[in-house]
């Protein structure tokens, strides 16, 4: 084996650069057989030879979190109760049975990188990304790493109620929350949970705490209009917020290689496609989710191998994805069903009784064959993991998902049994009436199946339902619901500022669109528009369309002289109030930036862009006063180095890097 090196080190010796030699390998190296390399290599003509062998190896793999973290794939690979105690090596195995194989076949990109950068500093990141970026392996790795090189107890969350049950100001924590505001849609219900929870993560940093969140692209777009960002001010600094899809070109490639070397398709297949790769790494649509697809027999074992086929795999990875369920046998489409039927998650053992006894029945197979199924199906489409309740069932990648709505969606009959077997709760988060379009719900519920629909969701809770009815019915199945829940419009009377944000005001501004918001209703909405203007120079029915609506041109005017003549003769009193909120918590610099805000469009709106300059010139004067004054209560939070540094990606040679992807 070695006998190609002891030549070339003769090669070496005779122009003179060989004086030292090292050689590093993952074999076990005994005693012995170290002395005889080390005499052969000398007598070659090394004037030293130094040997490394796997236990060396092992070593300095154990010695070093660093280098833990700048390679994640490690962990994977060896006894994690040798680096990490028993809390943390419990939290570990959680989280990388949630991975399934995709650690060892993890990149370290350019925003991996940027990730650690900003958690290390800032103590919190938000990965953000298209479906199948790459964000949850990313968020998998960073939280393995920090149970490793910080000693924290990594808590994966599944909520906002989950954090604020489980924060805990005595111990070193790392809390990472995996599709934050929704998998696959913007969940809207639970916007009043993450507000309330903001501050609370917001003092835990201050602590010491780190967060990790994630969430696609869109649905965060959505989720920061309602959210009450600047209770988390650092939700908008881009040095946290880091976009995953940016990857270089030979990130892709090593993605790219890394999973279809490591798949389980036949070498004849990868030997067929090896010469396309160069160009699909070259691609913008590149998605690492869609190389894991590739490389896979069961997901692409049946695809052409023409560069044609294999480049619209990439185009259209959804299509494929939904081609690929609608031809599963019925167990397997049984088994993808029982999941999502039930939410996406369901328990293992999956129960004999609810949805799978209806499944078993409308697919004509056996509760054995669905079992057998969801073990076929491990790897692939499904994934086996554990958390602290024990084993559960879910999609490999939450792009399933996606794929089996459009798949429910193309095929009625399955429609009239996902209505009749599905959770109230699922139904609430999957579909929405007949033409209203909301991004990630692919499933259309038609007036002929509103009867149906009204009677499984009548008994949800009015907080829900509100929601249900704010964004995803129409006008005809918000008035039956209205007609059957006569308490959806209970306490719609007060409203948080700003009102923009309030949920209720969701639903009263959808009513008055759909013509069915009572009048009385109306005018007390009029009226908290009017006072929180006023009062706490809530901008709402200037700044969103929605809450405008509502109001008439005179009322809107009406507004706007009370502004003038009441509010902003007494600026120093909204300072005041604005500064008694403030907690030490938070920057000062960033407490009053939603009143300069206010302030200004008001001024500009009433006064004109000329005379309001010395107006807000005045303003930011009491402003900048009021934070000298508070900056003596504020302390930082406390941020370290990066244990990973950051540098330029490397470039090679493309072709080069498949020349062995068939082996």
């Amino acid at each position: 084996m070695l006998q190609d090196e002891i030549e070339k080190v003769k090669n070496l010796v005779a122009q003179g650069i060989a004086r030292d030699y090292i050689i590093l390998t993952n074999h076990p190296v005994s005693g012995v057989a170290e002395a005889e390399i080390k005499a052969q290599f000398e007598k070659a003509g090394a004037e030293r030879c130094s040997v490394f062998g796997k236990d060396w190896i092992v070593g300095e793999i154990v010695k070093s979190s660093r280098l833990r973290m700048l390679v994640p794939r490690l962990y994977g690979l060896g006894d994690l109760s040798q680096i990490l105690d028993d809390r943390a090596y419990e939290q570990a195995g959680m989280i990388l049975s949630a991975m399934g194989d995709d650690l060892k076949k993890l990149v370290v990109t350019d925003a991996h990188k940027r990730s650690v950068e900003a958690i290390s500093r800032h103590n919190l990141v938000l990965l953000l990304g298209a479906p199948a970026a790459g964000k949850s392996t990313i968020g998998a790795s960073l939280a393995v790493g920090a149970a490793d090189i910080w000693k924290s107890l990594t808590l994966r969350a599944t909520s906002p109620e989950y954090i604020e049950q489980h924060l805990n100001p005595r111990e070193q924590q790392f809390i990472w929350v995996d599709d934050a505001w929704g998998s696959t849609q913007y969940q809207r219900d639970r916007t009043e949970s993450w507000n309330r929870v903001l501050p609370l993560i917001q003092a835990a940093i201050k602590r010491g705490t780190r967060f990790l969140l994630t969430s696609r692209d869109y649905i965060w777009e959505a989720a920061k209009r309602d959210l009450k960002v600047h209770s988390l001010p650092l939700l908008t600094h881009s040095q946290v917020v880091i976009n995953v899809q940016g990857y270089h070109e030979a990130e892709k490639a090593q993605i790219l290689y890394n999973h279809i070397r490591m798949g389980d398709q036949p070498a004849a297949f990868r030997a067929a496609i090896k010469g396309h790769l160069p160009a699909i790494a070259s691609r913008d649509d590149f998605l690492p989710e869609t190389a894991r697809r590739l490389g896979s027999q069961f997901l692409a074992g049946n695809i052409k191998t023409d560069k044609a086929t294999v480049e619209k795999f990439f185009a259209s990875p959804e299509g494929f994805l939904v081609d690929t369920i609608s031809g599963l046998a019925r167990d397997c489409l049984a088994a993808v069903a029982v999941i999502y039927l039930s939410g996406g998650v369901i328990a293992s053992p999956v129960p004999d009784e609810g949805v799978l006894q209806e499944v078993t029945a409308v697919y004509g197979v056996s509760a054995i064959q669905v079992r057998d199924a969801l073990t076929s199906l491990n790897g692939s489409l499904l994934l086996l993991a554990h958390n602290e309740q024990g084993r559960y069932w879910t999609y490999k990648h939450p792009t399933v998902g996606d794929a089996f709505s459009t798949y429910v969606s193309r095929n009625p009959e399955f429609l009239d049994f996902f209505l009749r077997g599905a959770k109230p709760e699922t139904l609430m988060r999957e579909v929405v009436c007949g033409t209203v379009e909301l991004r990630g719900a692919s499933v259309a519920i038609l007036p002929n199946h509103y009867t149906l629909l009204l009677e499984r969701l009548k008994g949800v809770s009015v907080f829900l339902l509100r929601n249900f009815v704010s964004y995803r019915a129409d006008a005809a199945f918000a008035a039956l619901l209205l007609h059957e829940r006569k308490d959806l419009l209970r306490g719609l009377q007060s409203f948080a500022t700003p009102i923009a944000q309030d949920a209720d005001t969701s639903l009263l501004v959808r009513l008055h669109e759909y013509g069915i918001l009572p009048p009385d209703l109306r005018h007390g909405f009029v009226e908290a528009v009017k006072k929180a203007a006023v009062e706490e120079a809530d901008t709402s029915f200037l700044d969103d369309d929605g809450v405008a609506s509502v109001l008439t041109d005179r009322e809107e005017e009406e507004i706007l002289e009370e502004v003038r003549s009441v509010l902003l003769p007494n600026i120093d009193d909204q300072i005041r109030r604005v500064r008694t909120q403030w907690d030490s918590d938070y920057p000062p610099d960033d407490h009053f930036d939603e009143l300069r805000g206010s302030i200004a469009t008001f001024v500009k709106v009433t006064y004109g862009a000329e005379l309001a300059k010395d107006f807000l010139a005045s303003t930011e004067r009491l402003i900048s006063n009021a934070v000298d004054d508070m900056q003596s209560d504020y302390t930082p939070a406390p941020s370290e180095a990066s244990p990973i540094k950051g540098g330029d990606t490397m470039s090679s040679p493309l072709v080069g890097l498949f020349r062995d992807v068939d082996a």
